[in-house]
């Protein structure tokens, strides 16, 4: 699909300069580009559009188009409309929680799209320093979309990962403590980070030390972390 999207407004002011043979050409290939994009958007957000129904999306969709959706790469084209969405806040005003709704369906596609034919898991050893892999994301959410829960309004941490065994994106539900840990040992030492993070939470870090060598093993089993290099 090589520019078929390419300056979008350009092309619908156009039209109506059109002779009425031209039209019904350019109508078809409009159709076209419409339903593709109205299949990708939707399929990669079935909770969305379960909620706001097909003629709603449809309107939103068209406009999207029209203001000048830009990507070619097919699989980039939710992230394109999630962040449209997020400089249009009209679009959606009565959904407060949108932007997690649309970051959590976009995720899935995001991790499942990475390549991991080269991906090496690593056996923790609290000697090594680690980070969060390619195929894991954290994120701080206002709601708990993750369970299609859209009206407590709260603070939740999700750590989103690619189970490289199951072929399939999970998303686990963390503590903010955990969720500020695996922040920070993507730029200090582990033992830093314990440091840290023990003097954030009142802690004593031989105490915390030992909390944590089990998640971690989990962790870097799991290819959620991975030895720095």
């Amino acid at each position: 699909m090589e520019n078929i999207i390419k300056e979008q407004k350009d092309f619908f002011s156009k039209v109506i300069k059109l002779k009425k043979s031209e039209k019904a050409r350019i109508k078809v290939y409009q159709e076209l580009v419409f339903h593709r994009f109205f299949e990708v958007i939707t399929n990669a957000n079935p909770i969305l559009n379960s909620l706001i129904g097909e003629k709603k999306f449809e309107k939103v969709i068209a406009k999207f188009i029209k203001d000048g959706a830009k990507t070619d790469l097919i699989w980039q084209l939710p992230n394109e409309f999630r962040k449209y969405v997020k400089n249009n806040r009209t679009i959606f005003k009565d959904m407060p929680y949108i932007d997690d709704l649309l970051w959590f369906e976009w995720i899935e596609i995001e991790l499942f799209m990475k390549d991991y034919s080269s991906f090496k898991k690593n056996k923790f050893d609290m000697k090594n320093s680690y980070k969060l892999s390619y195929g894991a994301k954290l994120k701080k959410l206002s709601y708990k979309v993750y369970e299609k829960e859209f009206k407590t309004k709260d603070k939740y941490t999700l750590l989103a990962y690619y189970d490289q065994n199951l072929k399939e994106v999970i998303y686990r539900e963390i503590s903010p403590f955990m969720y500020d840990f695996l922040k920070l040992i993507g730029k200090m030492s582990i033992k830093d980070a314990i440091k840290d993070t023990s003097k954030k939470y009142e802690l004593e870090a031989k105490d915390l030390k030992e909390i944590l060598v089990e998640p971690l093993k989990e962790l870097c089993s799991l290819g959620v972390l991975v030895k720095k290099d």
